[in-house]
């Protein structure tokens, strides 16, 4: 089909997924999906906009992986919906109606309900959701699979780097608004940062928004003039508030999501920012993407099921910079590298929202 997009980006070795369903067929591709005439046309469809710098840039980077390795076979094109949420549904509906992708990649929370009816709709049309769990056994769809990361396990990660670099025993979770896989996030941050201090105080504060960095600095700044010294930014672009918010205060901390934030204010020359930046939470949507276009090109991705990506597999984990070995000691790093394996190996159970 045909549609193109743009640059290429670096990339990382492909992993293999874990699948878990929730009472889905179970039915794989009925053949592999580069068979036929032309190349298989991906839309990625972001409800909000690129350069967040974590969550939809990660998964814009998957596109780019997937036509730099596999571009005689692929071809994609990332549209971008903006905040505007009145007009999401309008948008999602002319990507499905035009018949022109293969693959629609759509996700969040926000999204989920008008995905379920279009989907229904359109029975053929192949359609990855992420970034949320789909009810497969009350909205069975063959032509659906669900990537949902598990977040709460790289949170509780971070979680216990917080603690462990806090000074003040009070650090805080800065949300955007409040949803399931949100709240997933502050379980796990919660659960790892009481691991390592039991005594340590972890607020629970929200920014009301995925979009206004002004929110994310108010909220942030707040926190930290009560003596919070570690702020889990945790909000796509109004996140980036957070750090903003950081700036003006000594012996503060800042954890990043989704994509390792402080090596992207380092690169992006922001230094100042990336000292704040204590770890990151990475979720790797990226690899995700990636991982699961190998298995529709080899023809065994299995639709109709809910595929669940954490810390075993590498789709979601603590970034270490510079600062990270600053702030931390050896014998600190390797406890966190201890924690890491025991979630990977199911040893430590991680507390989930869903």
């Amino acid at each position: 089909m045909k549609k193109l997009f743009k640059p290429v980006l670096a990339g990382l070795m492909a992993i293999s997924l874990a699948a878990c369903s929730n009472g889905g067929s179970g039915t794989p591709s009925a053949a592999p999906a580069d068979e036929g005439d032309g190349k298989i046309s991906i839309a990625l469809c972001v409800n909000g906009t690129l350069g967040d710098k974590s969550f939809f840039d990660s998964g814009n980077e998957g596109m780019q992986w997937i036509e730099r390795d596999f571009g005689d076979k692929a071809e994609t094109e990332v549209i971008e919906f903006s905040y505007d949420d009145t007009t999401w549904q309008s948008k999602l509906e002319n990507v499905f109606m035009s018949e022109e992708y293969d693959i629609i990649i759509v996700g969040t929370y926000d999204m989920l309900g008008m995905t379920v009816e279009l989907t229904a709709e359109y029975p053929d049309q192949k359609v990855w959701f992420y970034d949320e769990q789909w009810d497969f056994e009350a909205n069975p769809r063959d032509n659906v699979i669900s990537l949902l990361f598990k977040q709460n396990e790289g949170s509780y990660i971070v979680g216990y780097m917080a603690a462990m670099a806090s000074k003040t025993n009070h650090i805080s979770f800065c949300g955007g608004m409040s949803n399931t896989v949100l709240l997933d996030f502050f379980a796990g941050y919660e659960q790892g940062a009481k691991a390592y201090n039991p005594d340590i105080i972890v607020d629970e504060t929200w920014m009301d928004s995925f979009s206004d960095s002004s929110k994310g600095k108010d909220v942030a700044s707040s926190s930290y003039s009560q003596g919070v010294d570690v702020v889990f930014a945790c909000g796509g672009s109004a996140g980036l508030g957070v750090f903003e918010a950081a700036l003006e205060y000594d012996d503060v901390f800042v954890v990043g999501v989704d994509g390792n934030q402080g090596a992207m204010w380092e690169a992006a020359g922001e230094t100042a920012k990336a000292e704040k930046t204590l770890t990151s939470m990475t979720k790797n949507v990226n690899q995700g993407f990636y991982d699961t276009f190998k298995k529709e090109l080899d023809g065994t991705l299995e639709y109709g099921q809910n595929y669940r990506l954490g810390v075993n597999g590498g789709y979601v984990g603590a970034a270490v910079t510079s600062t990270t070995e600053a702030a931390l000691t050896a014998d600190q790093l390797k406890a966190v590298e201890d924690i890491t394996a025991q979630i990977a190996d199911g040893t430590i159970e991680v507390a989930t929202a869903f």
